[in-house]
């Protein structure tokens, strides 16, 4: 650019040019005869970042409206030690192997590459019904889901909350013999919960052992192959070990 200048100590030549070196950068070169404050000519190098505000803009707005549009899952797999399917102060929120415990529409909950925190496990979904389920193989030691699997909805712009209450697990193991002390194989062993809930039953191997899983606190009446066995009940309290041996006999019909 050329021009020329008059001020109040005179008039001369004005001069300018500029030039994008890099990306983002303006070098500017300045000359002047004359200027407000000096009757002395003058050069001058400037180099100044050049920024599109208006992109700058458009973008940011893009990526915004981008995570306005989407949506995401919390969930948090929590230790309920009182058994009333709530998370209360001080239960702990079981965030280990998510890998191995969580699946998502039947794949790894890592391949959504989830955000893991001591709070939960965030995991950036678009807005639709997704099915969770919970693997029995990423199971913490002595504690089991109340549920297995949920239908959780997704919505645009927040994470929405998924609470699983994991209880406490107890294992029953044993022989099943006759009246002889002859081990019995291919008996049906079952516990059946005294006031409401789901039997748990096992089939004996060839040397007569069962094993009852994922029994829970209360009493159960034991069956096998459908008639009282001996003894015939059990109760497991909030102070019963995990996992107990339990031999069980059975009358043999004349």
């Amino acid at each position: 650019d050329f021009g020329y200048g008059f001020g109040s100590r005179g008039n001369g030549l004005i001069a300018s040019a500029s030039s994008a070196v890099i990306p983002g950068l303006v070098l500017r070169l300045r000359y002047q005869e004359i200027s407000t404050s000096s009757d002395g000519s003058t050069f001058r190098i400037e180099l100044s970042p050049n920024i599109n505000v208006q992109s700058g803009i458009s973008g940011a707005d893009t990526r915004f409206d981008r995570l306005r549009s989407r949506g995401g899952l919390l969930i948090q797999p929590f230790f309920d030690n009182n058994g009333n399917g709530k998370r209360d102060k001080g239960e702990e929120i079981y965030v280990e192997e998510p890998d191995l415990l969580l699946l998502l529409n039947n794949k790894s909950i890592t391949s959504f590459r989830p955000d893991i925190r001591n709070n939960g496990i965030f995991v950036k979904l678009d807005p639709d019904t997704y099915r969770l389920d919970l693997d029995p193989a990423g199971y913490p030691i002595d504690w089991k889901p109340e549920e297995s699997a949920y239908a959780v909805e997704v919505v645009p712009g927040s994470y929405t909350p998924v609470t699983v209450p994991m209880v406490l697990s107890y294992t029953f193991a044993g022989v099943v013999t006759d009246t002889t002390g002859e081990a019995v194989q291919g008996a049906k062993v079952e516990a059946v919960p005294v006031d409401s809930g789901k039997s748990i039953f096992s089939i004996t191997n060839g040397a007569g052992v069962f094993y009852l899983e994922g029994l829970q606190q209360g009493k159960y009446n034991l069956l096998i192959n459908g008639e009282s066995a001996q003894p015939n009940q059990i109760e497991i309290k909030p102070d019963s070990e995990p996992f107990q041996e339990l031999n069980l006999s059975i009358l043999l019909k004349p």
